[in-house]
């Protein structure tokens, strides 16, 4: 049997297995595969950026707002910067959640937190760390309703007739 390149699935190695492992294998927003990391549930796990793409929440819009905000740093500087405040905005999502809250957006772009930070890059990193965790927060508050809502139909909905396709 020939082997399927596991490199193009791209959702769940490189950047993303990094979020993944970093995320302990587990959706950060319902808690999903916090007693089991198996493969079932990991191969349906995505990233979920806490800023979005539309409010420069992705790596390359955080490379640029960080050369932006500070030239005077190295070109190194910069990526290192951008690198760790991108693991701070990615954290594992179960398909589930990442599609009821991708769209959602923030008080504030990633670029407005940047030029509004004051003090050290340190400082800066924690700042944004903290807004950052409100908004997780926030998305973890409304996943919960959503998924109540969504097991409810499930429920009433779609299990019986599962069952019933299976007698």
């Amino acid at each position: 049997m020939r082997k399927y390149n596991y490199k193009n699935c791209q959702s769940l190695f490189g950047y993303a297995a990094a979020v993944h492992i970093r995320s302990k294998g587990k959706c950060q927003l319902c808690d999903s595969g916090s007693s089991n990391p198996g493969f079932d549930l990991w191969r349906q796990m995505t990233v979920e950026h806490l800023i979005g793409k539309s409010q420069g929440g992705y790596l390359k819009q955080i490379l640029t707002a960080v050369a932006m905000r500070f030239p005077e740093l190295s070109v190194t500087e910069r990526e290192e910067l951008s690198k760790r405040l991108d693991a701070l905005n990615t954290v594992t999502a179960c398909s589930f959640c990442n599609s009821t809250t991708s769209r959602d957006i923030n008080n504030k772009s990633m670029s407005e937190l940047l030029n509004e930070a004051q003090g050290s890059i340190a400082d800066i990193e924690v700042y944004i760390s903290n807004h950052l965790q409100l908004i997780l927060e926030r998305k973890r508050k409304d996943v919960q309703w959503k998924l109540l809502s969504v097991k409810e139909a499930f429920e009433n909905e779609v299990l019986a007739k599962i069952i019933a396709q299976e007698a």
